[in-house]
């Protein structure tokens, strides 16, 4: 088996508040849901119990954690949100734009937390970021912004490419605003590109078996939670292309991709848990500004024969 080497460099308010709350918060059970659009990592699971633990919520004491996530996709499973509601959780963290849609249909009284959200002012889950104006605030992610860095990043790896392959899930209404950012790099570096649709395993199959016909040079895979779930599949369809990939995620260079550039996702999770703590004690979710990521991770997989990965921190 090849060992690898990472390296990174870190470039109470009527509306969603149940009056319970604040109750709940000093000393009763605390129902938290957390929904997310494909099964979720140990470690974000573990980086939220994490967080909420720091603030004195344990699990198994005082806290529930409820796990929800739909079978196939929400538009497949359309009352898994639904079902999380009639749990009488107290709170849902949504993990991805899917999710939170899927919870904003679901309820209009129980605060939701986002996390790894591009955009939520475009997608009309909250009025602005200062003020969001809803039941609804978090983490937001930027990855519409750093699709056009991914490029760059790209570039920089395969200096004479004239043709890079995108990768994005048409079916999460996140990727449009992810395209805009990437085309916006492709345009700045005079580069040809061919995009390919992907969510399933089958899919990516199709996808990289297309975009090495179409002798691509390099592959950027927008943001999506299918890329977390089928990271180590996508990272042997790219070995077998040898093509090299950017992600935004740190996972998919773990699983063996080449490079990614963004947000640590362990690191929202955490800073879910302030937003959580803060509208339990009884702060209004319409009132607590959306929070952008401020530090971002560059992560290249460096195949060497040490066992242990070296990294280095920038906080931006």
């Amino acid at each position: 088996m090849k060992r690898r080497q990472f390296f990174t460099i870190v470039g109470a308010s009527a509306i969603g508040l149940p009056l319970c709350l604040k109750a709940m918060a000093q000393g009763r059970h605390v129902r938290v849901g957390l929904l997310t659009a494909v099964a979720p990592t140990p470690d974000m699971v573990s980086a939220l119990r994490e967080g909420l633990r720091n603030r004195g919520y344990i699990e198994g004491q005082n806290l529930s954690i409820e796990l929800r996530w739909p079978k196939g996709s929400f538009a497949q499973d359309p009352e898994v949100a639904a079902e999380l509601v009639r749990s009488n959780v107290d709170i849902i963290v949504a993990w991805t734009t899917p999710a939170v849609m899927a919870a904003r249909a679901a309820t209009s009284t129980i605060p939701i937390v986002i996390v790894g959200v591009s955009n939520p002012v475009e997608m009309g889950f909250v009025r602005n970021l200062a003020r969001p104006g809803g039941n609804i605030t978090g983490v937001s992610n930027l990855a519409a912004d750093t699709s056009t860095k991914l490029v760059e990043l790209l570039n920089d790896i395969v200096p004479d490419s004239k043709h890079i392959g995108i990768i994005f899930n048409p079916d999460n209404p996140a990727s449009a605003l992810q395209m805009t950012g990437t085309e916006a790099g492709v345009r700045a570096l005079g580069l040809k590109v061919t995009r390919a649709g992907a969510s399933t395993p089958e899919d990516y199959r199709r996808a990289f078996e297309r975009l090495n016909a179409e002798r691509v040079q390099g592959v950027v895979l927008l943001a999506d939670p299918s890329l977390i779930e089928h990271a180590k599949q996508i990272a042997d369809l790219a070995k077998t292309a040898r093509l090299p990939t950017v992600f935004q995620r740190r996972e998919n260079i773990e699983a063996g991709g080449l490079l990614s550039y963004g947000p640590n996702l362990r690191g929202e999770f955490r800073q879910t848990a302030n937003y959580v703590d803060r509208i339990l004690r009884g702060a209004s979710p319409a009132e607590l500004p959306v929070e952008q990521p401020t530090t971002f991770e560059l992560v290249i997989n460096l195949k060497t024969p040490r066992d242990q990965p070296l990294y280095a921190t920038i906080t931006a």
